[in-house]
């Protein structure tokens, strides 16, 4: 009699913390991305784009020199990629046959006409976060991609960008090590 007594509890319990547990992965799952994070605050609710495939965006020689952080272009090296965090308006850029810890792999576009709200905070790190980390796994090779010195960051537009006409999430390839090449990324073929 006492074993399905102390059974009834155990099963009570074990189901209990086996719920807590994928209630836990499911709340933290769902904020899991890169490593980093970088930009600026905005306010406000927008709607999302639709996620579809990014058309291939042209290589183009990496700026040199300070330029703003609304100005970076895919292929565009940075130098202090891993140094910037906050309210971010410049980087240095430089040729990505020089050192660096950095290198723009794409842009995500959000919505919004002239006169729009910009998107709150917590709508553009999540469509950063999970933007980013999926574009860079598609793009880089499997190699690149598992390569522990590898992360990403990603830029958004401030309220006074935005007002600019501003609208993408600029995503950044960070390396914990500087180097003198491009990431590896796959074919576009």
């Amino acid at each position: 009699m006492s074993k399905s007594i102390l059974i009834k509890p155990l099963l009570v319990l074990g189901g209990l913390l086996l719920l807590l547990v994928l209630l836990l992965l499911l709340i933290f799952g769902a904020f899991s991305g890169g490593d980093d994070e970088g930009g600026a605050a905005a306010g406000g609710d927008n709607v999302e784009q639709p996620e579809s495939e990014p058309e291939p965006e042209p290589d183009r020689e990496s700026s040199e020199g300070n330029i703003d952080a609304a100005d970076l272009k895919v292929g565009d090296c940075i130098s202090d990629a891993n140094s910037r965090t906050g309210d971010v308006t410049t980087f240095e850029a430089v040729a990505c046959d020089e050192p660096h810890d950095g290198e723009v792999y794409t842009l995500i576009r959000l919505e919004g006409g002239e006169n729009a709200k910009p998107p709150s905070e917590a709508f553009i790190n999540g469509k950063g976060q999970r933007g980013c980390r999926a574009r860079l796994r598609r793009q880089a090779t499997a190699k690149a991609f598992r390569d522990p010195q590898l992360g990403f960051k990603f830029v958004y537009p401030t309220p006074a960008s935005w007002a600019d006409g501003d609208r993408d999430i600029t995503c950044v390839a960070t390396f914990k090590k500087p180097r003198d090449k491009r990431l590896a990324q796959r074919s576009r073929d």
